[in-house]
């Protein structure tokens, strides 16, 4: 029995996670509550297990108590002299588990999946959003894209990088390629720019906007002018945005610029920014004449690939309506298409540029939210309703954060959400990041792109809109 005994082994993996703890937080205290006979725990006690860790072990042929029962529960409660509802219990059996539960201490069942325990354990113990905010900085111009299915593959977008930046308002953890051909990095001044144009005046800017004025305001100026000066066409070759950053894969190699990054960057681009590409009024002029035979504006600004997709409709509206051209008469049939796709639950299954329904809703919300139109907003009505049918359906992590996100967006509220919310929060990494998931996908193969950064980014808007709406509660 002897023998028996000291051949068992430790977790090691639970063990260092309660070191690392330990190392962490130096004043929790740590206990052992076990089912063992008085002979059989003098000889585990000689196993290779770092007990100085535990302040006290609770053996039951000693207490002359056992789990399930709950006077051992309640007797570890009292001599501990913690409160039940600041006790993680860790135990392999259900029984034991629920019996925890009964007295008010958290519970976390062991199985088999130990990498879960820890992750677990860190969530109730460490705030997830600073744990998540760290994760953003120590892995800074590193959130690479992923892609089911192919692990070899580092894809490196500018449309998550641009999503990012929207989301954290950080420029700093981001990598891009300008349409340009310039790199991300270079920090524009007031007077010098990295596109070689001195006094604020980059290539596409007529007669000198001031830095407090982002570019696209029309001041009621006919289209293709400004200031009553003609725009120059080719100046929209450098406002045009591709979808990837380094060379395309899984597709053709000269894959062309896209309406969905272009308008995600215009929407994401800090005022200061904007003075580094050519004026948005160029840009929306290309997208209103890039129409398809139902005149809704195209995802590629390609005449070989007639793509038309919800989501990215939702973003070329965004950046009308943000800079004051939602009146414009071309953009109609297009807002027609959003309503229609949203009243009939068109993106269901996704479709072919994006895998999920949660990533169309999140791209309605945001629109929803953000348009002055009222009576654009009224026929968008109908996103609340299709929100709440979508709660608590099983879904991928950075889906699940789109939900969220666009919950909070439309102001639906945060107790029919609560359970998705706590399944987020579940998913939180060791690392303080969320995994990758997927919202969007290779249109030519189907392949599932997710990004750990962008489901980060989600989450940590998510939990600050969480503390700001419980301090209103509370106020």
């Amino acid at each position: 029995m002897e023998q028996a005994q000291l051949s068992l082994r430790p977790n090691t993996p639970l063990i260092q996670t309660i070191l690392d703890i330990k190392a962490s937080k130096p004043d929790l205290k740590f206990y052992v509550m076990s089912n063992i006979s008085q002979e059989h725990f003098k000889i585990v006690q000689h196993i290779d297990l770092p007990w100085p860790m535990f302040d006290k072990a609770f053996a039951s042929g000693v207490e002359r108590m056992r789990k399930p029962d709950l006077c051992f529960f309640q007797h570890v409660i009292k001599e501990t002299g913690v409160r039940p509802s600041e006790i993680i219990m860790i135990d392999d059996t259900p029984e034991n588990i629920c019996a925890a539960r009964s007295q008010g201490m958290h519970a976390i069942l062991v199985d088999k999946s130990l990498p879960n325990v820890g992750r677990m354990l860190l969530n109730l113990l460490h705030d997830p959003l600073q744990r998540a905010e760290v994760f953003l900085k120590d892995n800074a111009r590193n959130h690479y894209c992923v892609v089911e299915g192919h692990k070899e593959i580092r894809l490196k977008d500018n449309f998550a990088q641009l999503m990012i930046w929207e989301l954290t308002d950080d420029e700093d953890i981001i990598y891009l390629k300008w349409p340009s051909g310039k790199m991300h990095g270079i920090h524009p001044s007031r007077n010098c720019h990295p596109d070689g144009h001195s006094n604020g005046q980059p290539n596409g800017h007529l007669n000198g906007q001031p830095n407090g004025q982002p570019n696209g305001q029309p001041n009621g100026q006919p289209s293709g002018h400004l200031n009553g000066k003609a725009f120059v066409p080719s100046d929209v070759e450098n406002g045009l945005w591709n979808y990837f950053c380094e060379a395309p894969v899984l597709t053709t190699p000269d894959f062309p610029p896209d309406a969905d990054t272009t308008s995600t960057a215009y929407l994401s681009l800090p005022i200061r920014y904007l003075y580094m590409v050519p004026h948005v009024h160029l840009v929306l002029e290309k997208m209103a004449a890039n129409l398809d035979l139902d005149g809704i504006m195209q995802t590629y600004f390609d005449s070989e690939r007639p793509r038309t997709t919800p989501e990215v409709c939702c973003s070329i509206l965004r950046v009308f309506h943000k800079f004051d051209f939602a009146s414009d008469p071309r953009i109609k049939k297009t807002e027609d298409y959003i309503v229609n796709c949203l009243h009939n639950n068109a993106c269901l299954n996704g479709n072919r540029h994006y895998s999920t329904p949660e990533s169309f809703l999140y791209f309605v919300a945001r629109l929803y939210s953000e348009t002055p139109c009222e009576s654009l907003r009224e026929r968008l009505g109908a996103i609340k309703a299709q929100l709440q049918e979508r709660l608590n359906v099983p879904t991928n992590p950075l889906a699940l954060a789109l939900r969220l996100f666009a919950c909070q967006c439309v102001d639906i509220e945060p107790q029919l959400y609560r359970k998705d919310l706590e399944v987020l929060i579940s998913l939180q990494d060791e690392d303080g990041g969320w995994p990758a998931g997927h919202f969007c996908c290779i249109g030519r193969t189907g392949a599932r792109i997710g990004n750990r950064g962008l489901t980060t980014a989600l989450a940590i808007r998510i939990l600050r809109r969480q503390k700001q709406d419980a301090k209103v509660s509370q106020s």
